[in-house]
């Protein structure tokens, strides 16, 4: 179990606590042996995914040299990319609903770790998905 937490006040977990009045859940992940099968079969459920934006990919692509067909995978199932000398990580999220709660879905290949180069990434396209559209900048 992964605790989060923050002393500074503008952070996402700072304004979760303070706007729940105390701790609580945020979000609950689930493991996958198939990642890619897995977000096919929620989203055919009707399940709705987080949207990243394409220039992460962009940088994923320019970053690592893909098998043929992987970095489009990723792009079309919204799912967040990591990699080390240890192996592969893979992550999705759902949109938030009752304007606070996730799931997230990952997929380790010999990676130990929590996905960290991803999370300004997730905390981005969260607030940004949070915001009203009037205040989108353009």
């Amino acid at each position: 179990m992964v605790l989060n937490g923050s002393a500074a006040s503008r952070t996402s977990s700072a304004r979760f606590i303070s706007e729940q009045l105390g701790s609580g859940v945020q979000h609950i992940a689930f493991t996958s042996n198939d990642i890619f099968a897995t977000v096919a079969r929620i989203r055919a459920q009707g399940a709705a995914l987080l949207d990243i934006p394409d220039n992460y990919y962009d940088d994923l692509e320019a970053k690592y040299d893909f098998a043929p067909g992987v970095a489009k995978a990723l792009r079309d199932n919204h799912i967040l990319y990591d990699r080390n000398d240890s192996g592969e990580f893979f992550q999705a999220y759902t949109r938030a609903f009752d304007d606070r709660f996730f799931f997230e879905i990952v997929q380790r290949k010999n990676y130990s770790g929590f996905g960290a180069p991803n999370a300004a990434i997730r905390l981005a396209a969260q607030y940004r998905e949070a915001r009203p559209a009037a205040l989108l900048r353009i």
